[in-house]
């Protein structure tokens, strides 16, 4: 018994800190790779002194050296709930220097549980967490200088702690400052002075004014972070609420009178998992998370998981929907399996252009895996460009190095390795590449490299997103042994409902070596087609199998009679090409629209 009242708190700590590392390494991986990939960590003296040349510098280089270890996100799980741990500790330390009773533990889990669910925006950046556990460190600092040293060190602490604090962790100062501000007004019986609190927050504000005069950023930005969020010119309220929090906490705590600690504690402890897992989840849930989720999974290569995930929630955004045909396409099923799938037209292969770090990503993926090299280097070079506090991103350098070797653009290459085996995670990769170049044997040689050169049209043309079939139908003529490039081309003209364009490009496939059927989803074409101008399907040139034959006639019976017949939307008629080509074309019109808010 006396061992449980001792180590109580820290046992549900540890058990709170596992927790928060299964959520990082599970669910919420995706976002881990996510902050990973937006950054590019070297070990060189110019990158620390880079970060080191704004304000909050130091918290940014630790926090980004922490998330590099996101690559494997096992390690970087842990890590995280390293930082949730010593955030929640250090956040009943305070209290307890407040003298906060005992019996109410539980609720110092409210910071870090709120924390937990404003990081699941994937914009909030962990140099804003780290910034908090620093400037909790120098909090607990102040108790110290406050009860046992005299007024003038006191004094020396604010001076010189204040300003250093502010260029090293950022306006998490302004934390530090509301807390010594609160903390000599609530302790007068301590004899300090309710002048150090009135300067202290004169202090505290001309630091911040007396640096913006020696700083580009605009005021706002110098009082609400540059590096919290991930895009600069924003400041959530979340986070100034989490600083406040931060600050007033320890001594909400104190006001708490005593109570038992048999009938408080297990309320609190139900409370506070039951609210924080509320929270968490509802945070959590999100469009852009499943979006990010989905990028995820493609970065992996997971395909299975890809199509596993569509099969349970059925896309919706273009993003999306790409991600899934390219799954399906990398497993050989995409015109087999096209119309099991939530379709939005070209936009589900092919997502309009934007400029944003995101959704040219995948939609480079897909162009370099077709062989459209100069496009996926583009659309990489564009994503990087569009990260929106200007930071490099590993996993971009990597395959915009991978069109550059695949080009022959050895120079340009060899700088960017160069540069990359500065890095922890991404330095093998790059002494590889580098042995590589110049020998070409060793190129044409490799699985991917080689594969793709001989996709890869070697003659000028000009790119339009908007006849993107003539696109791959380019791809497709220069190596018929690219059936993906086949594929993708017959999907174009499906989703695009062109039975024209379609009905031009069939002939072509007989180079793509189909041995054992024709896909599903060109059949069910090739049929509707035939059934437009013939009565039967006597004649039919096509090899088409008879399961398709019967489901047509089904289809036309049920369609005639009656369109809004059950039959037609569920499969397997819902199924196939006809369904979606006479059906569904009001539901995907309303789809596009909407998805591109999301963007």
């Amino acid at each position: 018994m006396k061992y449980i009242q001792r180590y109580w708190k820290i046992v549900v700590s540890v058990v709170f800190a596992i927790a928060v590392a299964v959520f990082w390494a599970l669910p919420a991986v995706s976002l881990l790779s996510y902050h990973e990939q937006y950054q590019l960590f070297l070990f060189t003296a110019d990158y620390f002194r880079e970060r080191l040349a704004v304000p909050g510098g130091l918290a940014d280089y630790i926090a980004e050296f922490i998330t590099q270890w996101n690559y494997i996100f096992v390690v970087g799980a842990l890590l995280l709930a390293l930082l949730f741990f010593v955030f929640q500790r250090l956040t009943w330390r305070i209290a307890k220097g407040e003298e906060a009773a005992d019996v109410w533990y539980p609720l110092s889990f409210v910071p870090t549980i709120l924390m937990l669910a404003y990081m699941c925006d994937a914009n909030v950046m962990p140099s804003f967490l780290v910034a908090l556990v620093l400037v909790q460190l120098l909090m607990l600092l102040w108790q110290k200088v406050a009860c046992g040293a005299n007024s003038v060190v006191r004094v020396a602490f604010i001076v010189v702690v204040l300003p250093l604090s502010y260029w090293l962790l950022g306006p998490v100062m302004l934390v530090l400052a509301a807390y010594i501000f609160i903390y000599v007004l609530a302790n007068k019986s301590r004899r300090l002075s309710p002048w150090i609190a009135i300067g202290t927050a004169i202090y505290a504000v001309a630091t911040v004014l007396v640096v913006a005069q020696f700083r580009p950023e605009p005021l706002y930005r110098l009082f609400g972070g540059l590096n919290y969020y991930r895009f600069p010119a924003y400041i959530p309220w979340p986070q100034v609420a989490m600083m406040t929090l931060v600050a007033v906490f320890p001594f909400l705590l104190r006001l708490l009178p005593a109570a038992k600690a048999k009938i408080a504690i297990p309320i609190q402890i139900i409370s506070v998992v039951a609210g924080g897992c509320a929270l968490v989840f509802f945070s959590f849930r999100t469009i852009a998370n499943e979006i990010i989720d989905y990028d995820y999974l493609v970065r992996m290569h997971a395909w299975g998981k890809i199509i596993e995930k569509a099969e349970k929630k059925q896309p919706t955004t273009p993003l999306e929907v790409s991600c899934v045909n390219f799954a399906l396409s990398q497993k050989g099923q995409l015109c087999d399996r096209l119309f099991e799938f939530y379709q939005n037209g070209g936009e589900g292969l092919f997502p309009t252009f934007t400029r944003d770090m995101l959704s040219p990503i995948s939609t480079g993926e897909i162009f370099y895996t077709l062989g459209m090299v100069n496009d996926a280097e583009r659309y990489f070079f564009e994503a990087q460009q569009a990260i929106p506090n200007f930071r490099r991103s590993g996993r971009l350098c990597q395959q915009i190095i991978s069109c550059e070797i695949i080009n022959g653009n050895y120079s340009v290459a060899r700088k960017l390795l160069h540069e990359l085996s500065h890095s922890l995670f991404y330095s093998r990769w790059a002494d590889e590449r580098l042995a590589m170049l110049g020998n070409e044997k060793k190129i044409n040689a490799d699985p991917v490299y080689g594969r793709l050169r001989k996709f890869r049209v070697s003659k000028d043309y000009l790119f339009s997103d908007t006849e993107m079939d003539q696109m791959l139908g380019l791809v497709y003529t220069h190596c018929y042994q690219n059936r993906n490039a086949y594929e993708y081309l017959m999907a174009y003209e499906l989703v695009q409902r062109d039975m024209t364009k379609f009905m031009e490009y069939y002939p072509i496939g007989r180079f793509a070596g189909y041995t054992d059927h024709i896909p599903y989803a060109i059949q069910q074409a090739l049929v509707f087609d035939w059934t437009q101008r013939h009565g039967s399907f006597d004649g039919m040139p096509y090899s088409i199998e008879p399961q398709w034959q019967q489901l047509m006639v089904q289809f036309i019976q049920a369609y005639m009679s009656n369109r809004e017949d059950p039959v037609l939307s569920t499969p397997p008629l819902s199924n196939t090409f006809w369904n979606y080509m006479l059906i569904n074309k009001r539901k995907a019109k309303g789809t596009k629209k909407e998805s591109k808010e999301v963007y």
